[in-house]
């Protein structure tokens, strides 16, 4: 750890021209190593990525050039780099957002409707820029021309490592498949734009003032406006009650706008969106604790879909 604390150090110094003053490693951080850190009396984050092809190449610079050009707040991005000799898998410095996570943040029925309200309105704004294509973005124009067959290729990806895992058998899995991209050929014409991926609010900042920005855009990639709110709904499921789920939701789609396509189509497809969502957690979750709540829920979604 000291070996890399100095390197840290040294890379900042480097970059920025400042010493640090302070730095600090954040726990409960899946998939990268975090620190958070003071130069010159500045905070930053300092990322370590795990993984050298994610988050692809030229995505980070991209989706934060879009937000800046569309007058979104967001953290700035002082590098992203995968050639640096120490640091092979990768590494990001960005500023640090001041405010708390809306994780920490405990929230009556009232605040929770607030923030709800606020979070559909700075979604609504990410959903109107559009991207080239379906899929990874890469350096920013995804690569397949078709939505239902980046969903195939998508699907059979995790259906083959639940198989690897035995956690589900083929001819079950090939049978899901076929229901759910049946349904979502409907969704074919709808325009790709830019998902943030992972609508938490782990990734969510609130400032002094109550305003948002989303952070952690490690995850963005290039869909319909439903996949993204989809994959917010179902984390909503393992956050919140019945009752606060049914109020969040309502109030997070009543406040979210758009002028291209109708808002009542979300719960026509959100259900199938959690079946292909649910196989994604699946897979993460094999060998968790969170396998059998997981797989409760996914159970819940097949018995819908079939309806």
């Amino acid at each position: 750890m000291d070996e890399l604390i100095s390197n840290i150090r040294n890379k900042v110094g480097e970059l920025l021209r400042a010493e640090v003053n302070h730095i600090q490693k954040l726990e409960n951080v899946n998939n990268n190593i975090v620190f958070k850190l003071i130069a010159d009396k500045n905070p930053y984050i300092f990322k370590i990525y795990k993984q050298q092809t994610w988050p692809e190449d030229g995505k980070l610079i991209f989706v934060n050039n879009r937000l800046t050009e569309n007058n979104i707040s967001c953290a700035k991005i002082i590098t992203f780099d995968r050639s640096d000799t120490y640091f092979k898998t990768g590494y990001l410095i960005e500023e640090c957002l001041p405010g708390l996570n809306a994780d920490h943040i405990i929230f009556d029925l009232t605040s929770g409707k607030e923030f709800y309200k606020k979070l559909a309105k700075l979604v609504s704004k990410v959903h109107r820029i559009k991207i080239e294509n379906y899929g990874y973005i890469g350096n920013g124009k995804a690569g397949y021309h078709s939505f239902l067959d980046f969903m195939n290729d998508k699907v059979d990806e995790i259906a083959n490592a639940l198989i690897n895992k035995n956690l589900l058998d083929k001819n079950s899995l090939l049978e899901l498949k076929k229901s759910v991209l049946d349904k979502l050929s409907l969704c074919e014409d709808l325009p790709p734009v830019l998902n943030h991926g992972d609508l938490s609010t782990k990734n969510i900042m609130v400032d002094e003032y109550g305003e948002l920005t989303l952070i952690d855009w490690d995850d963005a990639m290039s869909l319909n406006w439903i996949a993204d709110i989809s994959r917010m709904t179902y984390w909503m499921k393992f956050q919140y009650s019945e009752n606060e789920y049914e109020l969040y939701r309502n109030t997070f789609l009543e406040s979210y706008s758009t002028a291209e396509y109708a808002k009542y189509d979300f719960n026509d497809f959100e259900n199938t969106y959690h079946v292909w969502i649910g196989l994604d957690h699946l897979n993460y979750y094999a060998n968790t604790p969170n396998y059998d709540s997981t797989m409760r829920y996914f159970i819940e979604t097949i018995k819908k879909l079939n309806d």
